[in-house]
């Protein structure tokens, strides 16, 4: 019975948001090509492709935030010198890349830091449960997700996207967390 209710749940994870327009379902298409490239360390083709939804999909405000995002992280990893970080987004952007190099410890440090100057941002809360989720810490994961989502719904629609939660894809509780609105 429990399996049957996540494989319904992973279905209805899975389909598109009736309320995106069809631009929007390509833009998302585009943007997971880019987060794609970016995992894949590919920084270039990733700048290339963040710069493209950007110009491409202007209307897609949320989108085109954490495309921006994205970009100054490839930016800063194509970079040879060291950028000093004093504001939450330094520390959110280096948080990034350093998710993207898989030092996880490093990046939540750097996510603590930008959280204790812009409590609340939903951005970097958002962050912090990607991370987490690919450090293997589950519950972490899953609380700064809630978290993110409570703050800004559209967090939901990203994570069923997002391939950092992909540990977190056959979790009950991930799948609760993010189909909530679809139901």
């Amino acid at each position: 019975m429990a399996k049957k209710e996540i494989r319904k749940s992973k279905r209805i994870a899975s389909r598109p948001v009736s309320s995106l327009a069809a631009h929007a379902e390509q833009a998302v298409k585009d943007y997971e090509q880019a987060l794609g490239l970016l995992h894949r360390r590919d920084y270039a083709g990733a700048a290339e492709a963040f710069e493209k939804v950007i110009k491409t999909y202007p209307e897609e405000k949320e989108m085109a935030d954490r495309c921006r995002a994205y970009l100054r992280a490839c930016e800063r990893e194509q970079s040879d010198k060291v950028l000093p970080l004093k504001r939450a987004e330094d520390y959110y952007y280096q948080a990034i890349v350093e998710s993207n190099r898989q030092r996880y410890d490093e990046a939540l440090g750097h996510l603590d830091k930008a959280l204790k100057m812009s409590p609340g941002d939903d951005r970097i809360l958002y962050i912090m449960a990607s991370t987490q989720a690919l450090k293997g810490d589950r519950e972490q994961a899953l609380t700064m997700l809630q978290e993110a989502i409570q703050i800004n719904p559209d967090n939901r629609i990203h994570a069923q996207q997002d391939p950092d939660f992909e540990p977190l894809r056959d979790d009950d509780a991930f799948i609760d967390l993010v189909s909530a609105a679809i139901q």
